[in-house]
């Protein structure tokens, strides 16, 4: 099969993206910064060392390649105001380099809350819509590991915290890149957003409960008020939609994989 590029392939969902294009039979190349640790490379994946922000490397990672999917992050500092600008970037390069079509993750609901994370991810989803290639952007729920990691965080300190009010439906990083990978492989043609989101609609006390009982944790679940404009857009649920339920591993399937070592890298 042709040439697939994953930009960010060394980070959660990139490197879950080239797992599952590797097993659909795609030949898979990883663009990022740095190269993974020998442990945490896949076998058959090429990884090239390129920059999308400054564009050094990019030609060459794109030479040769029919579809990319762009996993970048950004989370904090000068990389979220670029970041945007890093998207713009990398599609440019694909078509001058000749890619047929490009495939990029983003947030469900990012355009409805004013977290500057968010911001950057609604701007990018704006140059995709807005850029001659071909472009799909997947709109997917938070991580199960993103969630677990929060949780596993605020133990360290004696609470495992959690939001009043708030319900998300959380996504396993297999079937995020499940996902990407079948945008991927869908016809090319115009600007398409599409959502990806787990299997339930859950509280976030629930899950941290969860949590809590799979790690033996005795920490207390602290529940913190959220004001203004953000507290009423998740008691509307404006972060849900039930009708994208496309993953098919619940949080607690996440919770007993990680527990016996099996959870997708790096869980």
């Amino acid at each position: 099969m042709a040439l697939l590029l994953v930009a960010g392939g060394t980070g959660a969902a990139g490197h879950a993206a080239a797992r599952e294009a590797l097993a659909r039979g795609w030949q898979v190349r990883s663009l990022s910064r740095t190269r993974p640790p020998p442990a945490r490379a896949l076998d058959g994946v090429e990884y090239v060392r390129a920059d999308a922000a400054s564009g050094a490397g990019l030609a060459a990672a794109l030479d040769g390649v029919e579809v990319v999917i762009d996993a970048l992050e950004a989370r904090r500092g000068r990389a979220v105001r670029d970041y945007p600008h890093t998207g713009r970037r990398l599609l440019d390069g694909a078509r001058g380099s000749g890619v047929d079509r490009a495939v990029s993750i983003s947030i469900i609901a990012c355009d409805q809350f004013p977290f500057r994370y968010y911001r950057s991810k609604a701007a990018k989803e704006r140059v995709y819509a807005e850029h001659p290639l071909p472009t799909t952007v997947v709109r997917c729920g938070q991580f199960h590991d993103l969630l677990g990691s929060v949780f596993e965080a605020g133990d360290r300190f004696g609470f495992v915290p959690s939001l009043r009010q708030a319900r998300v439906q959380p996504i396993d990083l297999s079937d995020v890149a499940r996902a990407l990978v079948d945008a991927a492989e869908a016809p090319a043609g115009g600007f398409l957003l599409t959502a990806a989101c787990g299997p339930e609609v859950r509280s976030l006390r629930s899950l941290a409960e969860a949590w809590c009982s799979a790690t033996g944790s005795t920490s207390r679940i602290l529940e913190l008020p959220v004001p203004g404009r953000i507290g009423r857009s998740l008691a509307e649920g404006r972060n849900l939609m039930p009708e994208a339920a496309f993953g098919t591993v619940t949080f607690e399937q996440w919770l007993r994989r990680r527990a016996v070592g099996t959870a997708n890298w790096p869980g």
